[in-house]
């Protein structure tokens, strides 16, 4: 019997700990499950949206249309997915993480027209606000370009390297 509790102590546990990580990151899927309704035709026939499609599914695309992969930085233990390029904080701008979980809470539908809306705004932005001669966001993505720079969002950086820091100590 102190065997079974132990092993249903054990499945609780972990179960519990995996269930609070899940939750964490919910928000996540629907952000590029509505970037690709948006922008990524998998039959296209078109060279640039082939091309803007298959970039899209890459390794370097899906996550990291937002995300700087943090493995590629000179910094060590940063969380995945902790700092965005430019165009993942450009969506910012229009609609946070944390408001669109609060609205998805209240009304999932209302939530998913929010952020389809902020992708769509987002679009239309400066890649380059700081150089007018620069494509918008779509315009990059009508070339068959990933939206994002590469490159970290400098505040971004800061907070993950704080976030590993306090973690360490």
């Amino acid at each position: 019997m102190q065997k079974f509790a132990a092993a249903l102590f054990t499945i609780l546990m972990t179960q519990g700990f995996y269930g609070l990580e899940q939750q964490r990151a919910f928000a996540l899927p629907d952000y590029k499950k509505e970037f690709f309704n948006l922008y990524v035709d998998k039959s296209a026939t078109d060279p640039n949206a082939k091309a803007f499609a298959e970039a899209a599914n890459s390794k370097a695309g899906k996550c990291y249309v937002c995300h700087v992969n943090v493995k590629t930085l000179d910094e060590k233990k940063l969380k995945s997915k902790s700092v965005r390029n430019n165009y993942g904080k450009a969506i910012t701008e229009f609609i946070s993480k944390d408001d669109f979980k609060e609205m998805k809470k209240a009304d999932k539908e209302k939530a998913m027209t929010a952020l389809r809306e902020a992708i769509e705004k987002t679009g239309a932005l400066k890649a380059d606000p700081s150089d007018s001669d620069s494509p918008t966001y779509d315009e990059l993505i009508a070339s068959g370009k990933l939206p994002g720079n590469g490159k970290p969002d400098p505040d971004d950086l800061e907070k993950a390297k704080a976030a590993r820091d306090a973690k360490a100590k």
